[in-house]
């Protein structure tokens, strides 16, 4: 019985010399568990911050095609001012300028990401301004 030795009448299985061991002891597996819960931890607030930023960028991107669509509005329509200026609410300036919106949705409610609203200035090149779940987003 080579490998095998008898302590106390118990026979002890041990491995050869040269024999490779695998796996980890209970000390080791607990370890890793509390390091990778502990980069969890501290990853999370990086990654609901990107999530943050990327909504901001969306609200961001929409609010520049708002933009352009006003420009472009004010260049093709003869009296876009006078129109501009006797909408009383965003939705209905949005309504003067959704043929140049890209991808436009029936009402600015529709078009706007969800969580932001966007209100569209009291001139044609005044910027649309952003609100969002944390406060005014500024671009």
């Amino acid at each position: 019985m080579s490998g095998h030795k008898s302590v106390g009448g118990y026979h002890v299985c041990r491995a050869l010399k040269g024999a490779r061991q695998s796996g980890m002891t209970l000390v080791e597996g607990i370890g890793m568990t509390v390091l990778v819960g502990i980069m969890s931890t501290l990853a999370f607030p990086a990654i609901s911050g990107l999530r943050s930023a990327g909504q901001d960028q969306q609200a961001i991107g929409v609010a520049q095609a708002l933009n352009q669509a006003q420009q472009t509005y004010q260049l093709r329509v003869a009296n876009s001012t006078t129109n501009w200026a006797g909408a009383a609410s965003s939705d209905a300036k949005y309504q003067l300028i959704s043929p140049y919106v890209p991808y436009a949705a029936d009402t600015l409610e529709d078009y706007e990401p969800s969580g932001y609203t966007l209100a569209l200035g009291n001139n044609l090149s005044t910027k649309v301004v952003i609100t969002g779940p944390n406060g005014t987003v500024s671009y």
